[in-house]
C-alpha cells in the first residue's frame, strides 16, 4: 500500500489555519477589553494629556492626569520653560462613562465623561477640558 504524501500536508495546513484563527480571536478580544477606559482596571497605569484650553493660565503648556491605580490619580502641570510638576494626588470613581475626580487637599471635584480615548472634564467655573489618552 502506498501512503499519499498529501495527507500530512493537509493536516499541517489545517493546524496552521486553526492556530491562525485562535491567535486572531485572542488579539481581537484583548484589544476591545483594553480600550474600555470606563473600567478602572484598564484606566490604571494610563496618562491623559490636555494640550491647550482657554481656561489655562498663559504660561501653561499642558496638563496631565496620571492614573496610578484603580482609585488614585495625580494631576500634573507643565509650565513653559520648566519641568512637569505634580500638583495634587487624589481619588477617582467611575460609573458607566461618568468619572468624578476628587483632588484631595484642594477639595476640588472634577466631573466628566470618558468616550474611548477622550476624557471631557468640567473643572473650574464650568470650563471644559479635553484630555486625550497618551
Amino acid at each position: 500500500m502506498r501512503k499519499s504524501i498529501l495527507n500530512p500536508i493537509r493536516s499541517i495546513s489545517t493546524i496552521k489555519l486553526v492556530a491562525f484563527f485562535i491567535v486572531m480571536l485572542f488579539v481581537v478580544l484583548s484589544c476591545s477589553r483594553d480600550d474600555d477606559f470606563t473600567n478602572p482596571k484598564n484606566l490604571s497605569g494610563t496618562t491623559w494629556k490636555c494640550l491647550s484650553n482657554t481656561g489655562f493660565a498663559i504660561d501653561i503648556e499642558y496638563a496631565l492626569l496620571k492614573f496610578n491605580s484603580t482609585t488614585i490619580v495625580e494631576g500634573w502641570t507643565k509650565y513653559k520653560d520648566k519641568n512637569e510638576q505634580k500638583d495634587w494626588t487624589g481619588s477617582f470613581t467611575i460609573s458607566d462613562k461618568n468619572i468624578t475626580i476628587d483632588t484631595g487637599d484642594d477639595k476640588e471635584t472634577f466631573t466628566g465623561t470618558i468616550n474611548g480615548t477622550e476624557m471631557n472634564l468640567t473643572i473650574t467655573d464650568n470650563v471644559a477640558f479635553v484630555f486625550v489618552k497618551q
